[in-house]
């Protein structure tokens, strides 16, 4: 090359082989593509910084943790066996000997580099034969092109389109695109079947040339023109007519949009809805009766108040809600299975329907609770004759398949004659009235007035204060003993709770045990009554519990039989956790399962017996005591007693009060005596107030017994200091005779 003393600029290039080598030498240097010359040894020659580069990433790739600082002259002299897997470098290597060989290129093909973990990326190679000015082959050159984000772009695109094609033909819908001019581009596997006929029929064909009904395409293509007017969502509905019979059909039409807003057509699901409006018949029904007993349900009594309150204000009078429901039906229901109890509700559902007038509504709400709305009350007193002819109605046994029944019924009523009347609050009124009448001894008719509705008020706001009261520590126990009656010791006692009100002062269980049951405390207040009684139980037991005078009230060696009876709730014993929490209860407080003795009311044993069942056998066979409280008072008989494995019977107060008494139970109380022992049970009576039940008790042959004249109940200071006067004296003795 020649230079002179023109400017730079104008300088002219003469090509000769200096400037190729300065060109080649750049243009290897600068691209990233693979490019290399061979000879006829398969050797690399020369390479481009693309081949360094590519090899550097495969073997990063690789995860190789060899030396990467590479540079085209690393290249020179080797073949792919030396820089590559020797599958691949063997592979490479026949394809350039057969190149030189025939002399005949390969141009783009696609090929997958591999690693040793599995596929690399993807390159589009041309190799061709290298020659020289006569045409004699001297080796080979390559240039290779990384287009593996190309080719999974691709595939992704494959990917997807496969997955939409499968979701497309997997919707229950018939899917189809439509070009603006409203002929059909894609169908799914759906709108094949709808409109009968292979999809190659049915591309490129608009609605009417596949012969569709006149009905169909009209509406159908009112629908597309309208979306792509407006550019807006369309529905449409129609139906069809066949041999088979009718079927209705919806059809959701939206613009097909390009990326940049252009309209490409209209794409169209067409639902099925024939089930549907069938179904929407039956349920219209369903929608508003009770499917047990055929009555009106809830909504259908809403809507039903809701009319004869919108006629008050045409025709002023008055309108009444009997709220009705069933006294024990629970206790029935658990114990005889779900088939009775259905059979029963069925048959009230009859009775009802039989007392009440033509006009009048009756309706169930659930469970065991039905309403019944008089169509014209004259006053008070003509719906609470209504409500007494139900009960009534109720009165004559029920009879299923030999077994007879006898239920009663708490009802509620509330007289309105306000137009502006709310339904709910009625039919709450009449809740409230009725829940009065369940406290008052059920079987019974209670009468709403606003005061009562103050009083439900004042039990959701104990109720509310009792759950504060839980998670603050508000309650205490206190403990009232019970006495042998054969040597007069003191052998045990039992935990009763109280509640510490910050205002109201203490509060009796009576007052808030049942709210506790209602609202869903009791298993966090009887957790804590159980764990409390335990760790009193084992401070008395302790070397350092204070006592009356120097010394242990009583050493654990000496007061092996001393009982903690303690109450448990239906639904605690029905709780699936409840047996792990008296083991653990007795596991932290070192006490034997001997010495604590768990109360349930006969009543409650068989509202849960199914759940108590396999709980109370548990808490047996782990040695715990369990005590049948108020027996007398609910529904047990022998054989729930064997069932529930009772150690103790506990003689309710109402019939020890009477003993004594003309007409008194005493011949009741002596049966239950002896059949408790015949069982192996032992007897406490409860509520021994006057010496002469004590001595009554003594001769029906009772084994214990608790009560005012023995003690009451006391503090755990007191119930400690009684303790050390009993152990410390030879025979205990309760008081006088």
């Amino acid at each position: 090359m020649h230079t002179d003393d023109r400017d730079v600029g104008s300088q002219e290039l003469v090509w000769d082989d200096h400037i190729a080598n300065v060109c080649l030498r750049n243009l290897f240097a600068s691209t990233n593509q693979a490019i290399y010359f061979k000879d006829l040894n398969c050797r690399f020659m020369f390479v481009s910084r693309g081949v360094v580069q590519h090899t550097i990433d495969r073997e990063r790739r690789k995860g190789s943790t060899h030396d990467l600082d590479l540079g085209p002259e690393d290249f020179v002299g080797k073949t792919d066996m030396d820089l590559f897997e020797p599958g691949l470098g063997l592979e490479w290597i026949a394809e350039e000997q057969r190149i030189m060989e025939t002399g005949e290129a390969m141009v783009d093909v696609l090929e997958r580099d591999t690693t040793f973990d599995g596929p690399g990326g993807w390159y589009r190679t041309s190799k061709a034969p290298l020659r020289d000015d006569d045409g004699n082959i001297l080796g080979t050159l390559g240039i290779s092109r990384d287009v593996t984000v190309e080719i999974e772009a691709q595939q992704e695109l494959l990917r997807r389109e496969a997955q939409l094609r499968a979701v497309l033909d997997s919707s229950p819908d018939a899917i189809a695109c439509y070009s603006p001019e409203l002929r059909y581009e894609m169908v799914n596997a759906k709108a094949v079947a709808l409109l009968g006929m292979p999809a190659e029929q049915v591309l490129g064909r608009t609605d009417a040339e596949l012969g569709r009904s006149p009905e169909v395409v009209g509406t159908v293509l009112e629908g597309l023109a309208r979306v792509l007017t407006t550019r807006e969502m369309c529905e449409v509905e129609y139906a069809t007519h066949s041999e088979g019979g009718t079927n209705f059909w919806h059809v959701r039409m939206v613009p097909n949009l390009a990326a940049d807003g252009a309209l490409n057509g209209v794409i169209s699901a067409t639902r099925d809805l024939t089930e549907l409006k069938v179904a929407q018949s039956v349920l219209a029904h369903q929608a508003l009766h009770d499917p047990l007993t055929g009555l009106l349900n809830r909504l259908a009594l809403i809507d039903r108040v809701n009319h004869a309150l919108a006629d008050l204000e045409r025709n002023p009078g008055r309108i009444a809600l009997l709220f009705v429901d069933l006294d024990n039906f629970k206790v029935i229901n658990d114990a005889r299975g779900h088939a009775v109890g259905d059979q029963l509700l069925i048959e009230v559902a009859s009775r009802l329907a039989q007392v009440a007038r033509r006009s009048d509504t009756v309706a169930r709400l659930g469970g065991d609770e039905f309403v019944v709305l008089p169509e014209h009350v004259t006053g008070s007193y003509d719906a609470y004759l209504l409500a007494t002819r139900v009960l009534r109605g109720l009165e004559k046994p029920f009879v299923y398949r030999g077994e007879r029944f006898r239920l009663t019924a708490s009802i509620g009523v509330v007289v309105n004659t306000d137009p502006e009347a709310n339904a709910g609050d009625l039919l709450r009124d009449a809740d409230v009235a009725m829940y009065r009448a369940k406290e008052k001894g059920r079987d019974r008719i209670e009468m709403f007035h606003p005061t009562l509705r103050d009083h439900a008020n004042e039990r959701h706001r104990l109720a509310s204060e009792l759950r504060r009261a839980v998670e603050k520590g508000q309650f205490f126990l206190v403990y009232q003993p019970f006495f042998s009656l054969g040597d007069h010791s003191l052998i045990g006692a039992e935990a009763l709770v109280r509640w510490q009100h910050p205002e109201d002062g203490v509060v009796p269980p009576a007052k808030f045990i049942s709210l506790a049951e209602e609202f869903g405390i009791i298993n966090a207040l009887g957790t804590w009554v159980l764990d409390e009684a335990c760790r009193q139980l084992a401070q008395w037991a302790s070397d350092d519990s204070p006592g009356a005078g120097a010394g242990p009230i009583m050493p654990g060696p000496r007061m092996p039989g001393f009982i903690m009876a303690v109450n448990v709730s239906a639904r605690q014993l029905g709780e699936p956790a409840f047996v792990g929490l008296v083991a653990a209860a007795l596991s932290t407080n070192h006490i034997s399962p001997a010495q604590l003795c768990l109360e349930i009311t006969e009543t409650g044993m068989i509202e849960e017996f199914e759940r108590c069942r396999e709980t109370l056998a548990a808490l047996s066979a782990m040695g715990v005591r369990i005590a049948l409280d108020d027996f007398g008072t609910g529904y047990s008989s022998l054989a729930h007693l064997r069932t529930f494995r009772v150690n103790t019977l506990k003689i309710d107060r109402s019939f020890v009060e009477q003993l004594g008494a003309e007409g008194s139970d005493g011949a009741i109380v002596a049966g239950v005596v002896a059949m408790a022992h015949a069982l192996g049970m032992d007897v406490v009576a409860e509520g021994v107030e006057t010496g002469e039940q004590l001595r009554k008790v003594m001769d029906m042959d009772c084994d214990n017994a608790q009560g005012f004249f023995l003690a009451r109940p006391l503090t755990s200071e007191m119930m400690g200091r009684l303790l050390a006067d009993h152990l410390s004296a030879a025979v205990g003795a309760p008081p006088a005779l």
